[in-house]
């Protein structure tokens, strides 16, 4: 469980646009200015897990992106460009999670704010058509 201190000190590391509240989870939410497509806020989570920190989406953003999809799975090109972007943020996945563990407070700010804008960046992949206007990136003209 994080403490009140620890809440603020990481509020306290983010840019005046982000709200940290503690959740009956015991984790620290925080209240992000990026959305999901459908306009819906992205919040992300500061847990505690022995001496290290851990920001995640409690899987929010995976089960938004199934809920997206008729068939509930993601095509080749989707995850293809899923696992690009975790891999181009540095965000690990775990059971369907995004996370960051950190060792410290201090880089907390800079760990949230890349989970929150990965959430954002693989939220966008809800429709491959919208990316780039056909089936798979092969002869697209960019």
């Amino acid at each position: 469980m994080i403490s009140n201190k620890e809440r603020c000190t990481i509020e306290d590391n983010l840019p005046g646009l982000f709200e940290c509240v503690m959740n009956p989870r015991g984790a620290v939410q925080v209240r992000t200015p990026m959305l999901y497509p459908d306009g819906g806020i992205v919040d992300v989570f500061v847990t505690k897990a022995s001496d290290r920190y851990i920001v995640t989406d409690f899987g929010d953003t995976i089960g938004w992106l199934f809920m997206q999809s008729a068939s509930g799975k993601l095509s080749p090109t989707q995850r293809s460009l899923l696992d690009d972007t975790l891999l181009a943020q540095s965000v690990q996945m775990d059971n369907g999670e995004l996370q960051i563990h950190c060792g410290d407070l201090g880089s907390l700010g800079e760990a949230v704010q890349r989970v929150a804008q990965t959430v954002a960046l693989i939220s966008g992949l809800h429709s491959e058509k919208s990316l780039h206007g056909y089936g798979s990136l092969e002869g697209h003209p960019c």
